[in-house]
């Protein structure tokens, strides 16, 4: 199963970065979770978010925010509106049902 992480927003922060204590270049991003296989494709509700600064190139992780970090991550993630979710099934899929069922069909005609 191959998962995958689309971006769904993206916001600039005016707070200082915890490592290199600049107050620009925090970018905050939120990614919404895909999933897809050889049977479906399919687009959770789970979403993931990333704070990285553009000066010193980190990743700012949880455990560093400081809580004005945590107030404006909790402002913006209430502003995401809910993430469209969809389930298709795949050409493959598909085909494999209507096979089945084609056959389903030609046993019970064959076999009265």
């Amino acid at each position: 199963m191959k998962i995958s992480y689309e971006e769904i927003k993206e916001a600039t922060l005016t707070n200082n970065c915890p490592e290199c204590f600049s107050n620009e270049g925090l970018t905050l991003t939120f990614f919404q979770k895909h999933a897809e296989n050889t049977w479906y494709h399919t687009a959770t509700k789970e979403i993931t978010d990333k704070i990285v600064c553009s000066n010193c190139k980190t990743t700012i992780y949880p455990v560093r925010w400081t809580e004005d970090i945590e107030r404006v991550r909790d402002f913006y993630f209430k502003s995401i509106q809910s993430p469209k979710t969809y389930f298709k099934l795949t050409r493959f899929s598909i085909v494999c049902l209507v096979a089945i069922i084609a056959v389903a069909i030609l046993l019970t005609i064959f076999l009265k």
